[in-house]
């Protein structure tokens, strides 16, 4: 009689040696070793000697790290997955630099170009137009009719608050080209006489999102693999999804089914606006109750995204400021029914991340957490997005409210941009940690190739280190990744290398505790155990 055989014994476990290991487990910091057992768990977290002596009794699998760098996975806090995937696969990039006498031809040269060019039946869509490249900054889709009078032509911008359109893509969309009426919380860029020049903001923007074709659910779900890949060569192996909708949802869940997700998704549904869900709002609102039916061993759907305002990036500047009165200007708001959708969700348990960008819209989100908390004390973690703009009252009021200031997008907070906006771009760390929040990081990944997060860290690793680059490292360290975990409720499974804990580790090319984020490689990425990307 044989023996039973199984792939779930001590000896089909994986060693790792030699390593210096970064935990982020304040108790015990720094290993050199670990065991990985066969479902992609840490059993075992130790010292070299240690470890070895396991393996060689049980016969497992060695693996030399040779004196590398290793550290938990990154959790980016902040990422546009199922854009970024479409982004970089089936649209036109026609880089920043575009101009009006030439962003027409990119278009049509790059059309062809996608790796997918008849994903949106007859429209093109391209990115990312810079308004600096028209005269006086002012676009107009004049410049796109020349060479596409009959075909719809979308071009985004403005960090994704806003888009130029043709005539063509106007009049498929329903927008009154002469008399197009304002609505509440948008920019409708106009020529003198009235008529739209084809820039929309915000708002603006939702009849041509909602109008525009969507791709099909395998598309959406090749994209999403291929967006999987890139945030695996960035060390990414967890992330807080910032616009998810329906087709998102149903990718993921097939994938899921395939069993090829390798990657932890914490999808934000959107309540509103609805140019960023890509929905109507009656289908995202039903989506958002019935949020659980999606929910998954590697996708976490608790999670709810409202846009407040907009941007403070010039010529829109549609993030909401204080009046004198220190009021919210109630003209930039999106979403005007913030309070009651976030008093709705908290009572679910669900955590809401708000879109904040102005010192406005910050205090009007602040004070609906604060509401909701006074009606449900023991709610759960609330969150507000990007805390670019933050009057020095409020940050007092984030550790109360359990309350985490995710801040993104990352390549802003030390930029050109940043340091031309005379303070109204400022992403103050030292003010937050101060007030003892809650702090996690987010590229905001929208259309850029790169999700790395480390040379925006080399921009602000002394700042957060008070001076010191070895404890900005070490800060930075644990806001990527425990940070992250305790901020969607997962860190009794990922987030640093402890016992029982999921096997998400990546290996660098040099020692981020140190604050050595300039230039950083990431060598390889483990999910679960199971090398997804090595470089």
């Amino acid at each position: 009689m044989t023996s039973a055989i199984s792939s779930t014994s001590l000896r089909n476990s994986v060693a790792y040696i030699n390593g210096r290991i970064y935990t982020i487990n304040s108790s015990s910091p720094w290993a050199s070793a670990f065991i990985v057992s066969p479902t992609g768990v840490f059993t075992t977290v130790g010292s070299t000697t240690e470890i070895l002596d396991i393996a060689l009794k049980s016969h497992m699998v060695v693996v030399d790290l040779r004196n590398q760098f290793v550290m938990p996975g990154i959790h980016d806090a902040h990422m546009h997955v199922l854009a970024s995937g479409l982004s970089m696969t089936s649209g036109v990039n026609i880089g920043m630099d575009a101009t009006a006498s030439n962003i027409a031809q990119r278009i049509k040269d790059g059309s062809c170009a996608c790796h997918y060019s008849h994903v949106y039946e007859d429209w093109i869509f391209a990115s990312v137009f810079s308004n600096e490249g028209f005269p006086d900054m002012v676009a107009d889709r004049k410049y796109l009719d020349e060479v596409f009078p009959d075909t719809p032509v979308a071009v985004h911008g403005g960090a994704g608050h806003s888009m130029l359109l043709n005539t063509a893509a106007l009049r498929r969309a329903g927008y009154d080209i002469e008399a197009e009426p304002d609505i509440q919380g948008s920019r409708y860029v106009r020529r003198s006489d009235g008529s739209l020049t084809g820039e929309l903001s915000e708002t603006a923007m939702n009849k041509a999102v909602l109008a525009a074709p969507a791709p099909a659910l395998a598309h959406a779900k090749r994209v999403l693999k291929y967006a999987i890949q890139v945030m695996h060569q960035a060390g990414v192996t967890s992330c807080q999804d910032a616009s998810s909708n329906t087709l998102m949802l149903h990718a993921l869940q097939e994938i899921e089914n395939e069993g090829a997700l390798n990657m932890d998704f914490n999808t934000h549904i959107v309540y509103g606006p609805e140019y960023i869900g890509g929905e109507a709002k009656e289908k995202l609102h039903a989506l958002l109750d019935v949020a659980e039916q999606y929910k998954s061993k590697h996708v976490n759907t608790r999670f709810v995204k409202i846009i407040l305002d907009g941007v403070p990036l010039p010529p829109l500047f549609t993030h909401c400021e204080l009046d004198e009165e220190g009021e919210p200007n109630q003209s930039k708001i999106v979403v005007e029914d913030v309070a009651e959708a976030i008093e709705k969700y908290d009572q679910r348990g669900m955590t809401v991340k708000v879109h904040c960008t102005g010192q406005g819209s910050t205090r009007m989100a602040l004070d609906a957490i604060e509401m909701a908390r006074r009606k449900n004390p023991g709610g759960p973690k609330h969150e507000i997005a990007h805390n670019s703009g933050v009057h020095d009252e409020e940050y007092k009021r984030y550790k109360p409210l359990n309350v985490t200031a995710e801040m993104s997008p990352a390549m802003f907070f030390t930029h050109p941009v940043t340091a031309a906006s005379n303070g109204l771009m400022d992403w103050n760390f030292t003010k937050m940690m101060d007030a003892g929040a809650h702090i996690t990081i987010g590229s905001d990944w929208g259309a850029a190739p790169d999700p790395s997060l480390f040379e925006a860290m080399a921009g602000i690793v002394q700042t957060v280190g008070r001076g010191s680059k070895e404890n900005g490292g070490e800060v930075l360290c644990r806001m990527l990744t425990l940070n992250g975990a305790e901020a969607v409720g997962k860190e009794k499974e990922v987030g640093s290398i402890e016992l029982g804990k999921k096997a998400n580790f990546i290996v660098l090319d040099r020692d981020l505790s140190r604050g050595e984020f300039e230039g950083t490689a990431v060598l390889k990425t483990y999910f679960e155990g199971n090398l997804v990307w090595e470089r």
